[in-house]
């Protein structure tokens, strides 16, 4: 009977060591900065940054990230395949029939896309460079995803900007 007893005050002061010493440890540990590009979610997970250009509300928006498959423009739409980064297909279709251009809903590494930026997606007109990657913003109002671009970092020796 002394032997159960003297065991369960050794495994209580076991216990009580081990909680005592958690917080200490815990002190010791900082959590790394998050990089600029992402943010925390509610989860704990980690989310692109929601470019400035965005304006729909967090609740009501998605994110799409990964490589382009197809991509073709014509006076009135845009229209691109990707797949995701979480192995889906997704098809994506900007409608532009008054602006004659998507560039409007277009970013380059996250900076609003201009006429010259062009060359940095595209080797000939509808026809991307290699290993294109990009994460489409989309807004469940029906409004036109935008689309930010990410060229290879790499021998592709894009123009610079």
């Amino acid at each position: 009977m002394i032997y159960i007893r003297s065991g369960l005050l050794f495994f209580y002061f076991i216990v009580i060591c081990t909680l005592l010493a958690l917080p200490a440890s815990g002190q010791a540990q900082r959590r790394q900065p998050l990089p600029h590009s992402e943010e925390q979610d509610s989860a704990g997970g980690r989310r692109p940054r929601i470019p400035d250009r965005v304006t729909c509300p967090r609740n009501n928006l998605t994110s799409f990230t990964g490589r382009v498959l197809s991509f073709s423009r014509t006076h009135v739409r845009t229209v691109m395949r990707m797949r995701t980064d979480e192995d889906t297909t997704e098809k994506f279709t900007l409608h532009h029939p008054k602006s004659n251009d998507a560039k409007k809903w277009f970013l380059l590494r996250g900076k609003p896309f201009e006429g010259s930026d062009w060359a940095v997606i595209e080797s000939a007109r509808n026809r991307l460079r290699r290993n294109m990657r990009a994460t489409v913003w989309v807004c469940d109002d029906g409004t036109n995803p935008i689309v930010d671009w990410q060229p290879p970092n790499g021998g592709e020796n894009l123009p610079l900007r």
